[in-house]
């Protein structure tokens, strides 16, 4: 498995998960990845074996490195868990003879450089439908394509706990907690949650909404809410390590992206048994399922980009205890059916086996 992140994020919490379970499954797995990044340390604190490269894995240095380190492995499937390490291991292993060379999409971006996939992958393994899409969309060929969903422990995200999350974040039994967990950035759509929440604490007053996560937008978002007039009902917490905690402590978990591949912290909030509100942007579709299905809805779903719906949404959840619980328990239900690790860990064996024609 290489990677060239620096940061932990979804993708790489994905490819720990995936590593640990191909351990778990028998398998050998071996970590190739930037020795300034988090992905080497917590893999090798955790026992596995981890080689070291320099930088991103685009330098003369890092291709020697990663060359030397797949002729010694002659591992059976060289898994890219980002696009920079399909560049990077790609061209080192180059007449190698690796049988399968598998690349993760855990984005539904539109992809700059496919000739890379086209020339360095057996098989590309996406998230979700609309990482699918995109990547089919960018020119890769759909004979390569394979969905795999993302997954979750669910032993990790069933046990928070509410008073002391509650006592976290300061606030009083009677308020309303609105949650969201996700990177300051734009594609988050934090601006329209903000705008959104204007109405919301016009009509319910002991609203608040608490913001886990950091990122570049922060002093735009905390100035947004001060021009709202909401900054008394909206605390930026940064980055946290008590996401279950907070979600316990939640009434409702808000997620108002403008563009997702498949959002963990939206599986977490299902299994952990705090409602949603959601847009229905990139592959959250997947997870909550259609919109226009309503026969059993997981969760309140709102076209991104539109505030006015988001805070009626809001509202309606709150205002709904019934349709609360039944949602959550849905909700539950599916994630345990279609989005554990382990499935996603055996769907994962199947494509390595497909593509070295083992299947």
């Amino acid at each position: 498995m290489v990677c060239t992140q620096r940061l932990w994020h979804g993708g790489e919490e994905q490819g720990a998960l995936l590593a640990r379970g191909l351990r778990q499954c028998g398998h050998q797995p071996a970590i190739l990845a930037r020795a300034d990044g988090q992905f080497a340390r917590r893999m090798a604190d955790e026992g596995f074996q981890v080689v070291r490269f320099r930088g991103n894995g685009r330098n003369p240095a890092a291709f020697f490195q990663i060359r030397a380190a797949l002729r010694r492995l002659r591992p059976d499937v060289v898994h890219y868990n980002d696009p920079h390490a399909i560049t990077a291991a790609g061209l080192a292993g180059v007449g190698l003879g690796i049988a399968a060379r598998v690349a993760a999409r855990h984005l539904c971006f539109p992809i700059r450089w496919a000739i890379r996939y086209r020339a360095f992958c057996d098989r590309v393994v996406c998230v979700s439908h609309a990482a699918a899409q995109a990547c089919r969309d960018s020119g890769i060929p759909p004979r390569m394509i394979r969905v795999v969903h993302g997954g979750i422990d669910p032993a990790a995200w069933q046990h928070g706990d509410r008073a002391r999350g509650r006592g976290a974040l300061g606030v009083s039994d009677e308020a309303l907690v609105l949650l969201t967990v996700a990177q300051l950035v734009s594609c988050k759509g934090h601006r329209y949650l903000l705008e959104a929440m204007k109405s919301v604490v016009q009509r319910r007053p002991e609203t608040r909404l608490a913001l886990a996560g950091d990122g570049p937008l922060r002093p735009l978002l905390c100035a947004q809410a001060r021009e709202l007039g909401i900054d008394t009902h909206v605390q930026f917490l940064g980055h946290r390590a008590d996401v279950p905690d907070l979600l316990a402590a939640a009434d409702l978990f808000v997620l108002p992206s403008l563009s997702e591949a498949l959002p963990v912290t939206l599986m977490e909030a299902m299994l952990s048994g705090c409602p949603v509100v959601a847009t229905t942007a990139g592959g959250i579709g997947d997870l909550v399922g259609d919109p226009t299905d309503a026969g059993k809805p997981l969760a309140w779903t709102v076209p991104p980009a539109d505030p006015h719906l988001l805070a009626a949404a809001i509202l309606d959840a709150l205002d709904n205890e019934r349709l609360r619980a039944a949602r959550v328990a849905r909700a539950r239900q599916r994630i345990l059916e279609h989005f554990t690790a382990s499935r996603m860990v055996h769907e994962t064996l199947g494509v390595y086996r497909e593509a070295m024609g083992l299947a």
